[in-house]
């Protein structure tokens, strides 16, 4: 599939009352209206080459002009030749996007698509286009050269920009005679989305929209949640650029937009969300509180009473947040993971993790990958509040007893401490090689990677304080082995997709 880009005439917010200067990267007319700019893109139609005419499409496409009414719904891709005009579109009833086979319907015939995904270096990613003797022209089929796969380096950092993500997405369509009745088997027909991200920290809510330059640049938010309510930008935004931006802003306590209602409900009007969708949606609620969390303890802040009572208010609103946590956990079926017959896998268990999870399918062991991972990072900072609550102030009497909340009277904190912390890490391990053992996006089991990695490391300041006969178990360094065990196989894994996506002939589909 090749994108045809419409005609050159100014940016797309211009009208009669307001003309374009054509002045790049925004119409300066529109900025200094107040205006948002909406930029020099065209709409893109796409043309899809099949199989049997290897990439070929005769002639353009007719130009489809969407009505008021179809305004919000996503045109899909079409083609024009002897056999007439099709539609490659996902079949109903529509399926969550974390389910990784998808069933779609191409001219004519239907397609069992699988999804993956992988971090690649957008620029070293080689095509070579077959050549029509015939015609003179450029197939539309391509043979894509991937590189060596490396694990990103996910790791935070301060930038001027907000986090960007860019994706391609390419689609092999196995013909009929590779597939069983017409139907793809797993590997048969892919649908792969090749991405890149920055790690980008910076992140200002207040700006106004004709003033925040990354509503300007980021493809995303340009195209609002309501771009991402169909196949195949709903599956782009669900399984890649959402939970990229979402653990890029727990792992930097960077408040994210994707936190805001509109982000977390329109998207999935047309395709329902799943149970890892609903505990993205909860733990994007998260990074602003880690933002207020760092104010409040940063040594810049004086202790006063004001400080204890900001601590007070955020450790309540984590509480909620916690309890909303655990409602997800517990509205799993029971059967969602048990301890594994190491018989039955297919991967050796290393030390200290010699009895490792198995989950009922892949989704759901990354789902609880997920929710352990956030309960990492969230229980030390409700440990560190509690104790804030009880530190001297400047400037309040010595000696009164600290008046707590209705909630937080009573509190154990040391449901929060770090032995307790210690064990959820302890499950994130467990589970972790079953899960990417089965994985089609292996990155995503790099962001726990990234949260143990933290953990390990600050374990030995968490126990400062303990007598020995609390330090069971050690201070994390045995644990750190492992991971980087882990960090290896996630290289691995990935390598794995790497050589089965490899000569196939693919047809580029979309880019974000």
């Amino acid at each position: 599939m090749v994108g045809v880009p419409g005609k050159y005439k100014g940016c797309n917010k211009t009208n009669q009352h307001l003309q374009c200067d054509n002045e790049r990267p925004l119409c300066r007319k529109c900025l200094d209206s107040g205006r948002e700019c909406a930029g020099y893109e065209r709409e893109t139609v796409f043309i899809i080459g099949t199989i049997e005419d290897q990439g070929r499409c005769s002639s353009h496409p007719p130009r489809v002009v969407k009505s008021k009414k179809s305004s919000g719904k996503q045109s899909s891709s079409k083609r024009s030749d002897d056999t007439g005009s099709f539609q490659l579109v996902a079949n109903t009833p529509l399926r969550p996007a974390w389910d990784d086979l998808i069933s779609v319907s191409c001219g004519g015939q239907t397609f069992q698509v699988q999804i993956a995904a992988l971090f690649t270096p957008l620029s070293s990613v080689t095509r070579a286009y077959a050549t029509d003797e015939d015609e003179g022209e450029q197939n539309r089929t391509i043979f894509v050269s991937f590189p060596t796969y490396q694990s990103p380096d996910l790791t935070p950092y301060p930038g001027e920009d907000e986090f960007q993500l860019f994706s391609q997405c390419m689609v092999h369509l196995a013909p009929p005679s590779e597939s069983r009745g017409g139907q793809g088997t797993q590997t048969d027909s892919i649908f792969m989305f090749l991405y890149e991200h920055n790690n980008s920290i910076t992140y200002n809510p207040t700006l106004p929209p004709w003033k925040d330059p990354s509503l300007q640049t980021s493809t995303v938010r340009r195209l609002g949640p309501s771009g991402f309510r169909q196949f195949p930008n709903h599956h782009f935004f669900a399984r890649i650029y959402r939970p990229a931006a979402i653990w890029t802003a727990l792992l930097s306590s960077t408040p994210t937009f994707l936190s805001s209602p509109e982000w977390q409900t329109t998207p999935y009007e047309s395709h329902p969300p799943s149970p890892l969708d609903n505990l993205l949606s909860l733990l994007s609620l998260l990074p602003a509180l880690f933002a207020r969390f760092n104010s409040i303890t940063s040594p810049d802040t004086p202790p006063t009473l004001s400080r204890r009572l900001l601590a007070q208010d955020l450790l309540s609103n984590m509480m909620d947040i916690e309890l909303r946590l655990s409602a997800w956990f517990t509205s799993l079926p029971r059967s969602a993971f048990w301890i594994a017959d190491p018989a039955t896998l297919p991967y050796q268990p290393e030390i200290p993790f010699m009895e490792t999870f198995a989950f009922r399918d892949t989704q759901t062991g990354l789902g609880l990958l997920f929710y352990w991972s956030g309960l990492v990072l969230l229980w030390p900072k409700m440990w560190r509040l509690y104790w804030v609550l009880f530190e001297a102030v400047i400037d309040g009497p010595i000696g009164v007893e600290v008046a707590l909340s209705r909630k937080l009277a009573g509190v154990d904190p040391m449901r929060w401490g770090w032995k307790e912390t210690r064990g959820v890490a302890e499950s994130v391990c467990r589970g972790g090689y079953w899960v990417l053992q089965g994985a089609a996006q292996p990155d995503l089991v790099g962001w726990v990677v990234e949260v143990l990695d933290w953990f390990y490391g600050e374990l030995p300041g968490m126990m400062t304080g303990w007598d020995e006969g609390v330090m069971v178990g050690g201070d994390g360094r045995l644990e750190m082995g492992w991971v980087r065990g882990l960090r290896e196989r996630v290289q691995g894994r990935g390598r794995d997709i790497g050589e089965v996506v490899g000569g196939r002939g693919w047809v580029d589909y979309v880019s974000f």
